[in-house]
């Protein structure tokens, strides 16, 4: 495998362990009885703030070798 490709899987990691977060984050406020439209807010805020820290970290790991 090339590190483009490596670096390609590792951000489709990223991407998928936000969405897991975001899901947990709607199934949450929803629990909690927050409208659908409040939870969707709340789960796109956990999935950005999750999918930014997962690219921060990879870019500072990418960086270091």
């Amino acid at each position: 495998m090339n590190p483009s490709s490596t670096t390609s899987l590792w951000v489709l990691v990223a991407a998928l362990t936000a969405l897991v977060v975001a899901l947990v984050t709607a199934i949450l406020k929803m629990s909690a009885g927050a409208s659908a439209a409040e939870a969707a807010l709340s789960a796109g805020a956990a999935f950005a703030a999750a999918f930014g820290l997962g690219l921060g970290i990879l870019g500072a790991l990418r960086g270091e070798t």
